[in-house]
């Protein structure tokens, strides 16, 4: 029991040393460190398609451990394991657009949300509600747009999110400046303004 509480005091370029030299328990409290943030990141990316999740979210962890051993401190260790989820997804999508199509990197088909779009000014909105409206916005931004945003809010900077876009920080501003100006817009329509005065 003591071990596992200095893992968790551990730096993540520690773990990931550890693991070099064979620590399997390093590596299961990176895991435990950072899967929630991924998938929810992933959730958010991909949105509707909880099999395609699920099926990233693992790949990217087996990525991690084929890669982790070359792994050189270049920044945070998140910031690479995002972008390593981020870029397999993207080659998922490459690869499966010669397919029937089933995955889209366009974000039209944002997540049934019941009711969403037709509350009523004078609806009190709950913060379920306010959720899934926030989520539905999302949905429907435009995917470098949406990822900069999801990015944001797990509390990457912006020349990280810069790096795993592989553009320039102000390109990130800008994309991130549009996206919370859809967003309020969206938003606006969805609620009809009983959200957003």
């Amino acid at each position: 029991m003591q071990a596992k509480a200095r893992d968790e005091d551990c730096s993540d370029m520690e773990l990931i040393r550890a693991f070099g030299r064979g620590d399997e328990r390093a590596f299961e409290t990176l895991y435990h460190r950072y899967r929630r943030q991924l998938y929810g990141f992933l959730n958010n990316l991909i949105p509707g398609n909880p099999t395609e999740v699920d099926e990233v979210f693992e790949e990217s962890w087996l990525r991690v451990i084929e890669k982790l051993p070359h792994y050189r401190d270049e920044g945070r260790f998140s910031a690479w394991l995002f972008r390593l989820s981020r870029n397999l997804f993207i080659d998922r999508v490459r690869r499966d657009a010669r397919n029937a199509g089933h995955l889209s990197l366009n974000a039209e088909e944002a997540p049934d949300v019941p009711g969403a779009a037709t509350l009523h000014p004078t609806h009190e909105l709950d913060s379920a509600e306010i959720d899934a409206v926030i989520r539905e916005a999302v949905g429907k931004l435009p995917p470098e747009q949406r990822e900069v945003f999801l990015l944001r809010q797990q509390e990457f900077s912006f020349k990280e999110i810069a790096e795993m876009q592989n553009c320039s920080v102000n390109t990130a501003l800008g994309r991130m400046q549009y996206a919370l100006k859809s967003l309020r817009r969206m938003i606006r329509d969805i609620d009809e303004g009983g959200l957003v005065s």
